[in-house]
């Protein structure tokens, strides 16, 4: 019965939890856009590595969304994530837990349905994990919009998902 009741603590504290962004990060840069969801998409795991296709975790989904303003943008440094313009695509994995995103933030990714409009404040870090140096991009902000007149304008296509062009080897 004990150990019933811990594992129901575990498995109802993970979804109530994301991971923390490590201690050793810099901000690169931070926009914060208003932008129109597209649609989700499945992006297949493209065979670069040993552990492909079934070990690697390199097949996700993304929240595609198109931009429609930039509301505000800093880069602090020399190097970060460039100001997104009106007219790109933002993808957002909906899938895997980003380090300093909140958990509500996934939620919502998942259950929005095309043609929403959204103000997303997108921050860029590099972090420092046991010497181990990668960027991070955690959603801080989501904020569902009214629409207005405007956004009934027809939405732009996914884009084409690219095909794996070598298939792996045996084992």
């Amino acid at each position: 019965m004990r150990n019933l009741l811990l594992l129901m603590a575990v498995v109802l504290a993970a979804p109530l939890s994301a991971s923390p962004l490590p201690e050793k990060a810099d901000l690169l840069a931070q926009n914060t856009v208003v932008a129109r969801y597209i649609g989700s998409q499945h992006r297949p795991c493209m065979f670069r590595t040993a552990e492909c296709p079934d070990r690697c975790g390199h097949a996700t989904t993304v929240a595609i969304f198109e931009v429609l303003s930039n509301e505000e943008y800093s880069k602090p440094g020399q190097y970060g994530d460039d100001k997104a313009e009106p007219g790109s695509r933002l993808m957002l994995d909906v899938q895997r837990d980003i380090p300093g995103q909140p958990e509500a933030v996934r939620e919502t990714l998942q259950q929005l349905t095309p043609g929403e409009k959204l103000r997303l404040t997108v921050s860029h870090y590099y972090v420092n994990v046991d010497n181990s140096h990668f960027p991070v991009r955690p959603v801080t902000q989501l904020e569902k919009l009214e629409p207005t007149a405007e956004d009934d304008a027809p939405l732009s296509p996914l884009p084409e998902v690219e095909e794996p062009r070598v298939m792996p080897c045996a084992r």
